[in-house]
């Protein structure tokens, strides 16, 4: 009888042991892995349990902690984010604006307006959205106040060129004061607009004439080249001349009247071609107004 209780109390006391033991070892980081591979019967199954939630970027750096000596296929191809070392990248460069002026140069017409070459020359003008100067004499803008209009409401710029076409140079002071007075009447008549230039005929300027021009408020304006196309110079000689010779601030001398006969079908032809090309090489095309109104002009061809 005191045999199987004694047997019975170490039986008891074993359980108690294993217990403890197998309470104590719960507690173990070695234990803990042999539940992941599977020695506590759980598999992989426990493992996947225990493996710590992904984060965003981090995929790869898991798989290798959950399954040491295993190399996973995503590991070799994903694409680690390059590391800038502490220093943000460059942002490229923008690109720079052209602020240089382009060179500016004037076209204009003497002795107009009539009803075939001035209204020629302003559908071209207008066809190309270019702006002129035309210098008009009063005489002529009698006979045409239309075109005169014409001229203004299209965005150009008009000048006194005297009323009857006279050397000025020899005229008395009263003469000289009528043919450009007369003309600035009858011009402001027809456009609505006074005229702030005048162009002498001929380009026959003195002291005289320039003190006469300047005592209206007005400036002489020359040009710098001259094409002569009054004297039926050829298209391509006009060409020619106009492109060696127009620089930055140049004034061309074109004709919308008058000149040989039939000679200014040749500048209805030729100016096409150099507004065209003139644009081609940088040149913007302008009044003379718009010249001086910039400051960048030639003091030699406007006085």
């Amino acid at each position: 009888m005191w045999g199987k209780r004694l047997i019975s109390g170490r039986a008891c006391l074993s359980a108690l042991c294993i217990a403890m033991l197998w309470a104590a070892l719960a507690g173990c980081s070695p234990f803990r892995e042999w539940q992941a591979v599977g020695l506590t019967g759980s598999g992989s199954a426990d493992a996947a349990a225990i493996a710590p939630e992904a984060k965003p970027g981090e995929e790869t750096a898991i798989l290798a902690e959950a399954t040491p000596g295993t190399t996973s296929p995503d590991a070799e191809t994903a694409v680690q984010p390059p590391k800038q070392g502490g220093k943000p990248l460059p942002s490229p460069d923008k690109p720079k604006e052209d602020t240089k002026p382009r060179p500016r140069v004037a076209l204009t017409f003497d002795d107009g307006p009539d009803n075939n070459y001035t209204v020629r020359i302003l559908d071209i003008l207008k066809e190309y959205d270019a702006k002129a100067t035309f210098f008009l004499v009063g005489t002529q803008v009698k006979k045409y106040p239309d075109i005169a209009k014409r001229i203004v409401d299209e965005g150009h710029a008009v000048g006194n060129h005297s009323w009857s076409h006279g050397d000025l140079t020899k005229l008395s002071v009263k003469q000289r004061a009528e043919q450009i007075d007369k003309a600035q009447q009858i011009i402001e008549e027809a456009t609505g607009t006074t005229p702030r230039l005048m162009r002498a005929p001929y380009g026959a300027v003195s002291k005289d004439v320039l003190a006469t021009i300047h005592d209206d408020r007005m400036k002489h304006v020359a040009w710098t080249v001259d094409t002569k196309d009054w004297a039926g110079s050829s298209v391509e000689d006009m060409y020619k001349n106009v492109m060696a010779n127009t620089g930055d601030g140049g004034i061309i001398l074109m004709h919308s009247f008058g000149g040989r006969k039939n000679a200014l079908e040749h500048t209805v032809k030729l100016l096409p071609k150099i507004i065209e090309d003139l644009r081609a090489k940088g040149y913007e095309l302008v009044t003379v107004e718009e010249m001086i109104d910039s400051g960048v002009y030639k003091a030699s061809a406007i006085k």
